[in-house]
């Protein structure tokens, strides 16, 4: 019972920190703490009758979990891409080559409903928490000009920003996938299969919000080749890891540096090793931190272990428990890694066969991602829809299609894909 009550209060925790401090407690600093409740509460007396000693136990199991984060190699790897990635979106923001790629891109691409859709989606690649401001002012823009309403523009800004994330092999949630699994994972059978649930995802978000956005005349095309060449030339900076990790095996920490390489010649820059200093941002390395601690907990609770072993070993329950899980613990955390967390340590105690595990990762990953996209602490959608001047209430009034749409994607890809898999 003690370990149930840890995982309510301490999850529960989050938004409360949050809403508590008017939302300035960054995510990262909030799931630590709620990692820290979480042993706390699992591991103390509270008969009170030797205190100390409760005390020391919950050092005993902090430090026990702090060693298994920063002694396992596997894990540093993770923890020093995603400082990579985050300092170098700030780097390209600084720098406005992003802003280039998407001009370029704009030289490209004519259709003011295509343009729609692949701004928000190249700035994705930012690994950036709350990313979905930087490609705000462009979106309201272009919405204004196509004549789209402020709400819908908010909506179109945040579906197509989060594409990258089930693509990238550098993307948050595939690292933690990694680190989680001990690389059991091939990272690229899994973005197979994301690839399927994005395209299903795009082509939702084009029937109900897109699909009505009137017809203007195409911007006329002009010089097209300088464009393409100034598109590969811009977004090099976010490619070039991957490319060497799929030809050459380069590690994506290593691989990074090309990335960094691409930065400086395409802006050169005296100040460029004092701006990545100051580009650092630690909050996203907090939360990745937090995610590990609270994994490392939950795969010490034996008792809710047990249960959750049993609901997901029982064929008439192990996909219902998945997607309840995966939907809850993004949805109250506003942090789709905390469900990949929590489900996927669960998943690795089962002895399922590569082919089913690959798929229950795969949904966990899916389902933890629409628990955390409709999330009120999402922080995409708490930016855009400040920028823009739109209500939250108007905007779940627009969601409901759009959610409804993403359940019985679920189910289509259980009964699809699920079919060869299982």
């Amino acid at each position: 019972m003690q370990q149930f009550a840890a995982l309510l209060i301490a999850f529960l925790s989050i938004p409360v920190l949050i809403k508590a401090t008017q939302k300035k407690m960054p995510i990262g600093i909030a799931i630590i703490i709620c990692a820290v409740l979480l042993v706390f509460i699992t591991y103390f007396d509270f008969t009170f009758t030797a205190p100390l000693t409760a005390l020391a136990t919950v050092g005993v199991q902090l430090w026990d979990i702090f060693s298994e984060t920063f002694l396992n190699w596997t894990k540093i790897q993770q923890l020093i891409v995603v400082l990579e990635v985050s300092t170098l979106g700030a780097l390209l923001k600084k720098y406005q080559i992003i802003d280039q790629a998407l001009a370029c891109m704009q030289g490209i691409v004519r259709s003011k409903r295509i343009q729609l859709m692949l701004i928000p989606a190249i700035v994705g690649l930012l690994s950036v928490p709350g990313g979905a401001i930087f490609s705000a002012p462009f979106i309201d823009d272009l919405g204004e000009q196509a004549g789209v309403p402020k709400t819908r523009r908010a909506i179109l800004n945040l579906v197509y920003r989060h594409l990258a994330m089930f693509l990238m092999p550098y993307a948050n949630g595939l690292l933690l996938v990694m680190a989680l699994t001990n690389n059991g994972i091939n990272i690229y059978h899994l973005i197979s299969l994301n690839l399927i649930f994005v395209l299903l995802y795009v082509s939702l978000g084009y029937f109900l919000y897109l699909r009505q956005v009137p017809r203007p005349e195409k911007t006329p095309r002009s010089h097209f080749g300088q464009h393409l060449w100034g598109l590969v030339r811009y977004t090099s900076p976010i490619y070039l890891s991957v490319l060497l990790n799929l030809i050459l095996g380069v590690p994506f920490y290593l691989g990074m540096i090309a990335n960094y390489l691409a930065v400086l010649l395409l802006a050169p820059r005296k100040t460029f090793l004092a701006d990545i200093l100051h580009s650092i941002n630690f909050n996203v390395l907090y939360a990745i931190i937090g995610v590990y601690f609270i994994q490392g907990i939950i795969d010490r609770m034996d008792v809710v272990l047990a249960l959750f072993t049993g609901a997901f070993q029982n064929p008439a329950t192990l996909f219902v428990g998945i997607v309840v899980a995966s939907f809850f613990f993004g949805l109250i955390t506003g942090f789709q890694l905390t469900a990949i967390g929590v489900v996927v340590p669960i998943l690795m105690e089962m002895s399922l066969a590569y082919p089913a595990l690959l798929f229950y990762i795969f949904m966990t990953c899916i389902c933890g991602f629409i628990g955390y996209f409709f999330s009120p602490l999402h922080l995409c959608q708490l930016f855009t829809c400040e920028y823009m001047g739109v209500s939250t209430k108007e905007l779940y009034k627009q969601y409901a299609p759009f959610f409804a749409g993403l359940a019985v994607i679920v189910v289509l890809l259980y009964f699809i894909v699920g079919t060869f898999l299982l």
